[in-house]
């Protein structure tokens, strides 16, 4: 079973903030969202992360990260399965959330 939003983030049911807004009318765990819904969010989340690293390391860097990051994603597209897409994307989540 998947844990509730604030076991991932500083969120705490009552706090009034957004993530504890959204889990009044979603769900604590999103439950009230489809696939679809949760991986349109993700994706969200995703690219406001990327323009944070853009904006602290600049356009240079982000650029030669996205040539690497090019010749990669081809093959994770095309050699593992969807199943395999959401580990990879725990295990990256995982991996910058406490990369310093």
């Amino acid at each position: 079973m998947s844990k509730p939003i604030g076991y991932f983030t500083s969120t705490m049911p009552g706090d009034g903030s957004y993530l504890d807004e959204l889990q009044s009318m979603y769900g604590s765990r999103f439950e009230k969202l489809g696939r679809t819904e949760k991986i349109l969010i993700l994706q969200s989340v995703v690219q406001n992360l990327l323009q944070a690293e853009t904006a602290a390391h600049g356009l240079e860097s982000t650029a030669q990260a996205i040539a690497l990051a090019s010749s990669i994603t081809p093959d994770i597209r095309d050699s593992t399965t969807l199943e395999e897409h959401l580990g990879l994307a725990e295990a990256l989540i995982n991996q910058l959330k406490y990369q310093r």
